[in-house]
């Protein structure tokens, strides 16, 4: 062996030591990243089930099995990789709900550590990084994602979808065993919820942001034809799964412009100042015009190109403008006013698309910190320690709300099956009024008691009479409405 061959085998401590460091950093990274998910999302483990939340937990103990999971639909839609997920937990520990909040909260978490790992190797600052995912982690405009049980749909695509792109991000060469990783976490993706379909549109985004960027090489064009094509196949699929593409809630038109003008507004509104300081200023109904105040989003977009090509940082706010816009895209497709609080739910649709919004505001601040003075990087530190409070402030706010949904959920359940259990001889509950909408309180029953038959009665105590024996439950129309149970014979 010759001595310069002797000489590069030879142990180099300082090159331990550093690498040593750096794989502490990480570890020390994602331990905070952790934290910051923790803190802000740990009064959910306590909460109730919400809406699809039963119909979810119901098929997966009594209508899923090991042989229709890939086609089994439950509120109408085409998501094996969520059956798959619901129909485990249910096998592990049936009824679960503590746990079923623990697996939304770890997948929050885990796309957090994406969002950091894909904004470091996409810009190259480990600084600019790190602040995005704090921002993603802590950033009220996405908590119904968090929150509901049954919108784990957002953040397990989100989770494939973004491991799909920083695979791909990783490494601009990419061979072919990387390319078909990043096929396959696409195809989970979209395995976990449609609007996936995003990935189709964010691929190219991040092969112009990795061209502009003076990259040696750009992203092997087989990249954007796979994407291209695993997309086709998948609408092909999904279609004759589920007989085509437009719904009574979902399809295009001229709510697809509104929607993505007011879903900029709604990632972009301050609401860390209001909630900090003017809280009543959180609440936003729906507009009822037409066009304002998503109108508003043209010059805000613009005023956001002319601030990147000012800081000679064009590429950066263009792509985090961009990953908003197009992320959101799938999701604008539903017909309801976004640019709206009216419903604490309906912000999930915001979670993909906030990874741009939230670099948009970590990428504004940066321009306060890149300066000499002590004085802006103070400002700076600031207003980012704002930020973070008054997100989490609203997110504690929200999430009280949210606790008081679940409660009236779990008494009216709960209610109704303990004075259910005092009766003996009825195999039906008929129910007239309940404040629960049926379907929601028909597979609340059937959880634990599948051998009753729950029947809906507009017309009252009549109608239940047709089921007899049963119990017939009504409600007053008082507020809180007071349950009324009757057996009939």
């Amino acid at each position: 062996m010759s001595k310069r061959a002797s000489d590069s085998t030879k142990y180099n401590p300082r090159a331990a030591h550093c690498i040593t460091r750096g794989i502490w950093g990480i570890i020390g990274i994602y331990i905070l990243l952790y934290l910051f998910c923790l803190i802000a999302y740990h009064g959910i483990h306590d909460n109730y089930l919400f809406n699809d939340d039963f119909s979810w937990l119901h098929e997966a103990r009594h209508g899923m099995e090991s042989a229709n999971l890939i086609t089994y639909r439950v509120v109408n839609f085409f998501r094996p990789l969520v059956n798959l997920s619901f129909y485990l937990l249910e096998r592990i520990s049936p009824g679960n709900i503590h746990l079923n909040y623990t697996l939304n909260l770890i997948l929050h978490f885990l796309n957090t550590v994406l969002v950091f790992r894909l904004i470091c190797v996409l810009l190259g600052s480990r600084r600019i990084a790190f602040a995005t995912a704090v921002v993603f982690a802590l950033t009220s405009v996405h908590t119904g994602a968090v929150f509901w049980i049954s919108a784990r749909t957002t953040l397990l695509s989100a989770f494939f979808l973004l491991a799909s792109l920083t695979l791909i991000a990783s490494n601009s060469n990419s061979g072919l065993p990387r390319i078909i990783g990043s096929i396959a976490l696409y195809i989970l993706a979209l395995a976990s919820k449609e609007t996936a379909i995003a990935g189709m549109l964010l691929v190219p985004l991040l092969f112009v942001l990795h061209k502009k960027r003076g990259a040696e090489r750009s992203f092997r064009a087989e990249v954007l034809v796979s994407f291209t094509a695993v997309s086709a196949i998948y609408l092909i699929i999904r279609k004759v799964v589920m007989g085509g593409f437009i719904q009574y809630n979902w399809g295009p038109g001229a709510h697809v412009l509104r929607n993505l003008a007011g879903g900029l507004l709604y990632q972009l509104y301050p609401w860390p100042i209001f909630s900090l300081f003017a809280p009543s200023a959180t609440r936003i109904p729906e507009p009822g015009h037409p066009f304002i105040p998503e109108i508003v989003a043209i010059p805000l977009v613009l005023l956001l190109f002319w601030i990147g090509r000012s800081i000679k940082q064009p590429h950066e706010f263009d792509f985090a403008v961009g990953w908003t816009v197009l992320a959101l895209l799938p999701a604008s497709l539903f017909r309801y006013r976004f640019f709206s609080t009216e419903s604490i739910t309906q912000n999930r649709y915001y979670y993909l698309s906030s990874v741009g919004s939230v670099l948009v505001i970590v990428l504004l601040l940066s321009i306060l910190w890149r300066s000499a003075s002590r004085l802006w990087r103070t400002v700076t530190v600031f207003l980012f320690v704002i930020l973070c409070a008054g997100y989490m402030a609203r997110i504690d706010r929200l999430e009280k709300k949210w606790d008081s949904f679940t409660s009236m959920y779990r008494e009216v359940v709960v209610t109704m099956i303990d004075e259910a259990e005092k009766f003996t001889g009825f195999s039906t509950i008929a129910i007239e009024d309940s404040p629960l909408a049926f379907p929601y309180i028909e597979d609340a029953i059937a959880l634990t008691h599948p051998e009753w038959r729950i029947v809906e009665v507009p017309g009252g105590r009549d109608e239940a009479a047709r089921w007899k024996p049963c119990l017939y439950v009504s409600y007053t129309g008082e507020k809180p409405k007071l349950m009324r149970m009757e057996k009939l014979e």
